[in-house]
């Protein structure tokens, strides 16, 4: 039986060499609660860059990602 993932963002922690996944922190609200979590977690703030769909931040030899925020509904 699958359990559900409770709703939020996560942020995926991989190894930069391998690629295996090493740990997922969350749920946070946004993924802006995410990155500064990741930082945190790193122990010192993360320069993040992003595509269209993920936020990504490297240090050594670890590599953290967080799904973007969905553009804001303009009124």
């Amino acid at each position: 039986m699958n359990e559900s993932t409770p709703p939020g963002v996560y942020v995926t922690v991989t190894h930069v060499e391998t690629g295996e996944v090493v740990r997922h922190l969350g749920p946070y609200d946004t993924a802006a609660a995410a990155r500064t979590a990741a930082g945190q977690q790193a122990g010192q703030p993360l320069t993040w860059a992003r595509d269209p769909e993920t936020w990504r931040a490297e240090i050594f030899p670890f590599s953290y990602h967080v799904p973007a925020d969905p553009p804001a509904e303009l009124p």
